[in-house]
């Protein structure tokens, strides 16, 4: 006779005896399960019982323990994003006479017939005024922090800056007209869309509506454009950054493998300092 507590471990061991074509009957008693046997059938059971629970003690086994280190570290995203108020301080706002505008800012004819493709990156680090400025730097700090949380710091910014320089790309190419604009917002759009590419694939939809709301909020303050901000640079940063975070959710072997690399997130964040450095000696 065997004793349990648990019905669902009753019925394994019933599916165990008939297997091994034992006959048996199973009882209810009170709280307990009893397993029963006839008397020239229980050493037979019982043996079998015990070797099927011997076989099977670490089964079934542990799920795989995903343990991101970036995860339980703070990336320095206050420090990196201050940068640009920096260098707000040393650009100024926007104005005419400005060699940082002039050279860096978005210019669609100097772009796509003078070849000046490096103002797609420039571009993100200059900012129109102070309100311009700080409202990326406060919803920019927070939204690319998540993507630097789950992605690194070296992931995250590469891809942050992908979407901010591609989605200026594909607005300059599809946007008629002579177009000039600046901002590090089409970046920030791209880090939600990066977020929501990231949820949608590997959660739900529910995870999407955080980062959805928090690039709401911004546009909101942003407005639907202006003269120095531009909603299609916007829109196009969001999609770009959706493809990106999709693309990565996609390949979540090959990320959660690098994930952890100091080496690789090093190497990924200096690639991003030495694209705006070089970007800029281009510029100037």
């Amino acid at each position: 006779m065997a004793v349990t507590v648990n019905g669902e471990q009753a019925r394994i061991w019933s599916l165990v005896l008939d297997a091994v074509a034992i006959p048996h009957r199973l009882e209810r008693d009170g709280a307990n399960w009893q397993c029963l046997t006839s008397g020239l059938a229980v050493a037979a059971a019982r043996s079998q019982l015990a070797r099927f629970e011997a076989e099977n003690q670490d089964w079934p086994p542990p799920a795989p323990k995903v343990d991101h280190a970036w995860q339980h570290r703070q990336p320095p995203t206050l420090l990196v994003m201050g940068a640009l108020l920096v260098f707000y301080v040393v650009t100024g706002p926007w104005q005419d006479n400005s060699c940082w505008f002039d050279q860096g800012a978005i210019d669609s004819v100097r772009i796509l017939q003078g070849g000046e493709w490096w103002r797609l990156l420039t571009a993100l680090t200059l900012h129109a005024d102070p309100v311009h400025i700080l409202g990326n730097f406060c919803f920019g700090a927070i939204l690319v922090h998540f993507v630097c949380k789950t992605l690194g710091i070296g992931l995250g910014w590469s891809l942050v800056l992908a979407a901010g320089v591609l989605g200026n790309l594909v607005n300059v190419m599809v946007r008629a007209g002579d177009h000039h604009a600046v901002g590090f917002s089409t970046a920030v759009f791209g880090a939600v869309g990066i977020l929501c590419g990231l949820e949608l694939r590997m959660r739900s939809l529910r995870g999407v509506l955080l980062p959805l709301g928090g690039g709401a909020a911004f546009l909101a303050m942003l407005g639907a454009g202006g003269e120095q901000t531009d909603f299609g640079a916007h829109c196009w940063g969001l999609a770009v950054g959706f493809m990106l975070g999709g693309l990565i959710a996609r390949l979540p072997d090959c990320y959660r493998r690098d994930a952890d690399s100091l080496l690789l997130q090093t190497v990924l964040f200096s690639i991003c300092v030495a694209a705006v450095w070089g970007c800029w000696r281009l510029a100037l």
